[in-house]
């Protein structure tokens, strides 16, 4: 009777070990669009069925079957945004395939596009003096907009604004080294002249969640700022009358 008993616990952690090897449990991920995806069903089985159970209107319809993937790894790219349900049926050598299990759904959901923008904070000009104080420099802020019609992000990711650089007048970031990364910002520039600066922003996800390679930082157009040279005091000639 001990040596049954022993051979049922060996088996049903044998089951243990196997089920937890061919399913995944549900779970969030992110992927940028336009971003490939790679995703593993795990095991050796006679036939792989991924099935999008649903997805935005714009990409298709709901339990759409990926024809084109028919083995244990499906490589995707998603060029419309929003959330998608990923499912894997699998057939075994006997010809059967395996029951539906919600559980074991992926969901996915795909970043919108957004812009930034760069503005004055509406307490200081675009212009200042080399010798104004901090106070008096010219003060910028950047904001973020969501691409128009797109859909609400979900609570928790986020938009990480900013990152600024000094750039050329054509606002490209090629080989440049980050300002700040405060906002608003203050400009510290004191050369005379005209000075463009840039903000980007990006996507904070959470840790162990994205599935495709991140996206670019997303970049504004350069702002224009300008640094006005001073007046040399002139010296002081009395008139003299003796």
């Amino acid at each position: 009777m001990k040596n049954s008993n022993i051979f049922k616990a060996f088996t049903l952690l044998a089951i243990v070990l196997i089920v937890g090897t061919f399913s995944a449990s549900a779970a969030n991920y992110y992927a940028y669009k336009g971003k490939q995806v790679t995703i593993n069903g795990g095991g050796t089985f006679a036939a792989y069925k991924w099935i999008l159970v649903s997805q935005p209107a714009a990409a298709g319809g709901s339990n759409t079957e990926l024809t084109a993937f028919t083995t244990s790894t499906l490589t995707q790219t998603f060029t419309v945004e929003g959330a998608y349900k990923l499912r894997l049926l699998v057939k075994n050598a006997d010809g059967c395939w395996s029951d539906v299990d919600a559980s074991t759904d992926i969901d996915i959901f795909v970043l919108p596009d957004f812009t930034v923008s760069v503005a004055l904070d509406g307490t200081s000009a675009a212009s200042y003096c080399t010798n104004a104080d901090a106070a008096s420099r010219t003060k910028l802020i950047a904001t973020q907009t969501p691409a128009t019609g797109s859909v609400a992000l979900p609570s928790e990711v986020t938009v990480s604004l900013a990152t600024w650089y000094k750039t050329p007048s054509n606002g490209s970031l090629t080989s440049l080294t980050a300002l700040s990364t405060t906002n608003p910002y203050t400009v510290t520039e004191t050369t005379v002249g005209t000075h463009y600066f840039v903000a980007t922003g990006k996507y904070v996800i959470p840790a162990g969640r994205l599935i495709s390679a991140s996206g670019d930082a997303v970049a504004s157009a350069a702002f224009t700022v300008t640094v006005t040279a001073v007046p040399t005091t002139p010296a002081i000639t009395p008139v003299v009358t003796n």
